[in-house]
């Protein structure tokens, strides 16, 4: 596999990583979702699919720059969940701020 198509299987995991936290927004729209452990009220099962079809994409593309990168390449993976990790942060912090604004009033 060229370096082309490993990018490309890095970037599909990546989108479908934060594609998981739109579900996740979707289904809890009024509560808050955990960043790191846990497990949010509404939990869709197909989640659970995506998520390891991403992790497959991430970790076979990792393989790839492993040419190149060596053992640094583990570090794509870490980097592919930045996203998710902001879309979840945003919405948090948006349920954050709408309950702050409930109870102010």
């Amino acid at each position: 596999m060229d370096l082309f198509q490993a990018t490309l299987l890095w970037l599909a995991g990546t989108v479908l990583l934060a594609l998981t936290v739109q579900q996740l927004r979707r289904a809890n729209p009024n509560e808050k979702l955990p960043q790191w452990f846990g497990h949010p009220r509404n939990h869709p099962g197909e989640v659970y699919v995506y998520r390891a079809i991403a992790l497959v994409l991430l970790l076979v593309s990792a393989q790839a720059w492993t040419e190149v990168l060596h053992g640094w390449s583990t570090l794509l993976i870490l980097f592919a969940t930045v996203p998710a990790l902001i879309v979840n942060a945003q919405h948090n912090r948006r349920i954050e701020r709408d309950q702050n604004a409930s109870t102010n009033l």
